[in-house]
């Protein structure tokens, strides 16, 4: 029998949609009035509340919702590997880079734009890719995504020359960033009921954390071979995906479903769209630069201090539109408790990136370990966040809770950061007294630290922008993690500047752990008043 949201759930589901469970409910009208009403028209209204009593009518598409459950757990299937191939194309590629770079003839310069091209590329978009989904179908916008993943892969697989291999895995990024807005919009509305909603987003979340690890022995596994059978691998798994996604996946309309091609334009916010891009685009290269030209070259302070401007010149934009128009919904800024999930967000992926990077670097470039005992060696980070993943299935307190749960994360990253700090690199045993034990404590804090921000970051939105507060969070923890590894390669010279020196390595830890225990303190310190919500928001 097909699952059908009841009106009692659907009630919850609301509140904890537009704000945090845990850190302060704000008051809504009608709760009892909604409590007491079964009509399923009523319950839609109530599911909806950004479109109700706006211009936009309701999208009675609830097919998603009332799929049977087998169908169900196969679309999330699909969803959560979309989601892992994405978070893979920049960790394996990380592992890849000198492989690919050899065979390419990429000089040490240039040695950047492997991984660049790709997250430039993919966190530019993710705002649009984001809207797209709320203002289009998302069945039909992941479908277009997941199959360009696979074509794109495999086309990349046979190329010998480095000028193409840049501009495809910046066409196969764009093709991937359209399959988790639409993802995390699918899955908002297949599970109504918030607290199986928040079960599926933080399995959606395990997964993307998994490809943090994973995904670096996968590629030191085809490195054994060829770099290219890494993308080959992704089309072969893909393709299979994307034929279930295609049979079992319903025509999904969009939640704004009711809007004339010309209204859906004009709230795709082109201007806004073109600000951020380019915003994002020289950010991202700036910081990119910074680790090899260093933070006084020109090639980061010109990037960066335009980026600011365009940054600047967005907020100013989407301010001054008028509501649902803009890219954003307009009170974004003021959602309640947003502020502490995006400090969250952008500590928890730079001490995820700055973790792997410098160890796996370190265990090759110094001590000559090869790739696939590399990533051997940082199998037990994937293995703790796959475990500690599905921990928050049976206790979803560890992701609804981040008051209480998160600062107790971030001090076990802290713990990790400090094992790390003090592991001299790992060299024999000392792997095991302090790398493996790191991997472990830090993992278990930073899996359920970036679940939470992720879940809560999407919770925090209303339903007609879940495309964008899936895209939202993914700019953040992308900003997180290029800043973090571009800091993390500045103080690697503040050592002797020798490949064997520790020092560096030390105090880049020492920073990482600093970073991860300040967002805990916010968590756990900052309070906003609570803010009476209007229930009318236009997509």
């Amino acid at each position: 029998m097909a699952d059908i949201p009841n009106t009692s759930s659907s009630s919850c589901s609301i509140r904890e949609i537009v704000h945090d469970l845990e850190l302060g409910v704000p008051e809504m009208e009608d709760q009892e009035d909604l409590a007491n009403d079964s009509t399923l028209n009523r319950m839609k209204n109530k599911l909806y509340p950004a479109l109700h009593d706006s211009k936009i009518s309701v999208n009675e598409n609830i097919e998603l919702a009332t799929l049977p459950k087998s169908k169900k757990n196969i679309l999330l299937l699909c969803f959560c590997t979309s989601m892992f191939i994405d978070g893979a194309g920049v960790t394996a590629t990380i592992l890849m880079t000198a492989e690919i770079s050899k065979e390419l003839g990429i000089g040490v310069g240039d040695q950047a734009w492997v991984l660049g091209t790709y997250a430039i590329a993919f966190a530019a978009t993710l705002l649009l890719a984001g809207r797209l989904a709320d203002l289009y179908s998302p069945s039909k916008v992941y479908t277009m995504g997941f199959v360009g993943i696979a074509i794109f892969n495999l086309i990349i697989s046979f190329l010998n020359d480095k000028y193409s291999f840049f501009i495809l895995r910046a066409i196969s990024a764009l093709a991937a960033v359209l399959t988790i807005p639409s993802s995390i919009n699918m899955i908002v509305q297949m599970y109504p009921d918030s607290e199986e909603q928040t079960k599926k987003l933080s399995l959606f979340g395990v997964a993307g954390a998994l490809s943090n690890t994973v995904a670096m022995i996968l590629a030191g596994l085809f490195l054994l071979a060829s770099w290219k059978w890494y993308f080959r691998f992704v089309t072969i798994i893909v393709t299979p995906f994307a034929f279930l996604a295609w049979k079992y996946m319903p025509p999904t309309k969009a939640v704004a479903s009711s809007l004339s091609g010309r209204d859906k334009l004009k709230r795709l916010d082109l201007i806004g769209v073109l600000l951020l891009l380019f915003a994002l685009i020289l950010f991202i290269l700036g910081f990119t630069q910074a680790e090899s030209r260093g933070w006084s070259s020109v090639v980061f302070l010109i990037p960066f201090l335009i980026s600011l401007v365009l940054f600047s010149l967005f907020v100013y934009w989407e301010m001054n539109l008028k509501e649902g128009l803009g890219l954003l919904p307009k009170r974004v800024w003021s959602f309640q408790n947003l502020f502490q999930l995006i400090i969250m967000a952008l500590a928890i992926n730079l001490w995820f990136n700055t973790t792997q990077l410098r160890l796996s670097t370190y265990f090759q470039d110094v001590l000559g370990i090869s790739p696939i005992i590399t990533g051997i060696k940082m199998l037990p980070m994937g293995i703790t966040a796959l475990i500690t993943g599905f921990l928050t299935q049976p206790f979803p307190f560890l992701v609804i809770k981040p008051r209480t749960v998160l600062p107790i994360c971030t001090t076990l990253c802290l713990v990790g950061s400090l094992l790390f700090a003090f592991s001299d690199g790992g060299e024999g045993m000392r792997y095991w007294r302090f790398v493996f034990p790191g991997l472990v404590i830090g993992t278990i804090g930073g899996i359920i630290a970036y679940i939470s921000a992720n879940t809560c970051i999407i919770q925090a939105f209303p339903i007609s922008y879940a495309g964008i507060s899936g895209s939202f969070a993914n700019v953040i923890f992308q900003i997180g993690g290029v800043v973090g590894v571009a800091i993390q390669a500045g103080l690697l010279n503040t050592g002797d500047g020798t490949l064997e020196d520790w020092t560096g390595s030390k105090n880049s830890y020492f920073f990482g752990g600093a970073v991860i225990i300040f967002s805990g303190l916010v968590m756990l310190t900052y309070r906003e008043k609570k803010v009476k919500v209007s229930t009318k928001e236009e997509v």
